[in-house]
């Protein structure tokens, strides 16, 4: 069985469908992270830093879900640029046959490049707020976010990154339901538009942040 398993995840179909697992449970913590972002704007900054401590009230738990979310970029990423690295090697006339098919779009065009953008920009995210939260210099994590928000180099790189997860995810998401075979002639033009509406959303959502807090000036 253990040999099986270790052909299957040592193919190109094997690292595909881990890379679309864990693509898609990523996606699942945007969703529910955008959620927990937006106490910001229905109960404001009161709301937002009990959800804050709530979350931090889970204590051990909350830090091994961290190191699971980190695992599961590190996969992701690492099978993501490997794959891309053999599709080069394999194509001697690179992409032409391929847009001749018409089947590039902006965000499929841009995957390895918006990829390393949303990495750089994690890392920027979590020195920004994590790890001074856990060295205990953040005590008001709404006002943080506000401060860091306001600045025009803030909101910028923010927007940065947003901009590439929404063309990441636009798509992504429709690419890993594929490679878990849910292809079909009548759903997978339903399954595309869902996929991109959600990758809007998400994108648009993280947007407001950014964007309200810069115009706003914080408030």
């Amino acid at each position: 069985m253990f040999c099986w398993l270790g052909r299957f995840l040592s193919s190109s179909i094997g690292k595909k469908t881990v890379m679309a697992v864990t693509g898609l449970s990523l996606v699942g913590f945007l969703c529910v992270h955008l959620l927990g972002n937006f106490q910001l704007w229905a109960g404001g900054d009161v709301a937002f830093n009990e959800y804050a401590a709530h979350l931090e009230s889970y204590g051990w738990l909350l830090h091994v879900a961290e190191i699971v979310l980190l695992v599961l970029f590190v996969v992701h990423a690492g099978l993501a640029l490997k794959i891309a690295a053999a599709n080069r090697a394999a194509r001697s006339v690179g992409y032409r046959s391929r847009e001749s098919m018409g089947g590039s779009t902006p965000g499929s065009a841009t995957m390895v490049i918006t990829g390393l953008v949303i990495l750089l920009f994690l890392v920027i995210h979590v020195i920004d707020f994590r790890v001074p939260k856990l060295a205990g210099r953040i005590d008001d994590l709404a006002l943080a976010l506000r401060e860091r928000l306001a600045t025009p180099a803030g909101a910028g790189i923010y927007l940065v990154g947003v901009i590439a997860l929404g063309l990441h995810l636009s798509h992504a998401i429709q690419s890993a339901f594929q490679t878990l075979g849910l292809q079909h002639p009548r759903w997978t033009p339903i399954v595309k538009l869902g996929a991109r509406a959600l990758a809007l959303v998400l994108a648009l959502g993280f947007a407001t942040f950014p964007l309200f807090l810069f115009f706003g000036g914080g408030r």
